[in-house]
């Protein structure tokens, strides 16, 4: 145990993407509530949303140069091979000026150089990894890392050294809410008592879902009493609003939704992406799902996240590929009117959810960072 006047610093290396910087976040609120003291700081890059969102949080923001590699442009790589070796160097200074006691990663470009810098001076490094399957900077650092989390069983096979890998989940938001079912679905104005079907893609939405779903919306709605909450991105809300706003009453159409919580709460089905946070959130919330991977995702990772809870029985998978107005009417269906099917689903959720992963996380990091201060 720290003795109460130690004041430890750790460095959070991740960002670019909310999948990679919400996970960071989390784990930093849960370790400043055990250890007060601790000093948190932030690693990111100026493209990234870790820009907005960690000044926004209270913490300290240190960025680097790194960028990622291009596909298909060689020129455009030599830039990047540049900008790799000014980040190791930039991470090795600010590594000597911080003395963090731990070195965090939790994915996205910023985390290598850090990682790597961290390793050679000798200081603790944990890396969390989100996704069933593990990019390759973080197989080849999880070498010189003291411990890796992951969130998917599966990945442990792609790890060397099992004894650092700890099967701990994705840290996610509070998805507390005190409405039941029937209040979250008035709380967007919809039926009480109809099965809903919560539809959303990110931040920007999901333009092939958005563009599947407008095809089969009329003969949805005829051929079942399902209504839909649709987080439609910013980009076609305009058109599936005008589109559906002769549904009133069946459909909340959204650009985007704050109230995740309550939206979640209001969920039978989800219509969604396969990112790690994403299923992070349904599976704490029971709810089963319909999983459209993002094609261009990295390593296609989002499919292997998908294929998890297919296993599992807590999801059905259309790839982009397969994806088609015809082929969605018709798992929608099969699943709208199966509600034993649906109800399997649920709980095959459930048990693939890891409601304490933030504090698990925590818990290993303490000794870590006491035996360093």
């Amino acid at each position: 145990m720290a003795k109460p006047d130690l004041q430890p610093v750790v460095v959070f290396a991740g960002g670019g993407t909310g999948g990679h910087l919400f996970p960071a976040l989390a784990i930093a609120r849960a370790l400043l509530q055990r250890r007060p003291n601790a000093t948190i700081h932030f690693v990111g890059t100026s493209k990234g949303i870790e820009t907005r969102l960690i000044p926004q949080a209270g913490f300290p923001l240190h960025l680097i140069a790194v960028r990622g590699f291009v596909r298909r442009s060689l020129f455009a790589n030599l830039s990047v091979i540049f900008r790799l070796f000014v980040s190791l160097v930039q991470s090795y200074r600010l590594l000597r000026r911080l003395k963090p006691a731990l070195v965090v990663g939790t994915g996205g470009y910023v985390s290598g150089p850090v990682l790597y810098m961290a390793s050679l001076l000798r200081i603790s490094t944990v890396i969390q990894e989100q996704n069933r399957y593990p990019g390759v900077a973080t197989r080849w650092l999880s070498a010189r890392a003291d411990q890796v989390h992951i969130a998917f069983a599966e990945a442990e096979e792609y790890f060397k050294n099992k004894d650092r890998v700890h099967l701990s989940g994705n840290p996610i938001r509070s998805l507390e809410t005190d409405l039941s079912p029937a209040q979250a679905r008035r709380h967007f104005d919809l039926a009480a008592d109809k099965p809903t079907i919560l539809v959303f893609g990110g931040s920007q939405g999901a333009r092939i879902i958005n563009r599947s779903l407008l095809q089969i919306i009329p003969n949805l709605l005829a051929e079942s009493t399902a209504q839909l909450i649709w987080s439609t991105g910013t980009l076609d809300y305009e058109e599936v609003f005008s589109t559906c706003e002769q549904y009133s009453g069946r459909i909340a159409v959204r650009p985007f939704i704050d109230e995740m919580a309550i939206a979640y709460a209001a969920a039978d089905l989800a219509l969604c992406r396969a990112g790690a946070l994403t299923l992070a959130e349904i599976t704490a919330c029971g709810i089963a799902a319909v999983l459209i991977p993002f094609r261009y995702a990295a390593e296609n990772h989002q499919e292997h996240n998908a294929r998890a809870l297919v296993n599992l029985g807590a999801a059905r998978m259309l790839t982009e590929t397969e994806l088609s107005g015809d082929r969605l009417f018709a798992v929608l269906q099969e699943l709208l009117h199966n509600e034993n099917e649906l109800a399997k689903m649920r709980r095959a959720a459930r048990s693939a959810a890891f409601p304490r992963a933030t504090d698990a996380i925590v818990d290993s990091l303490l000794p870590l960072i006491d035996r360093s201060v």
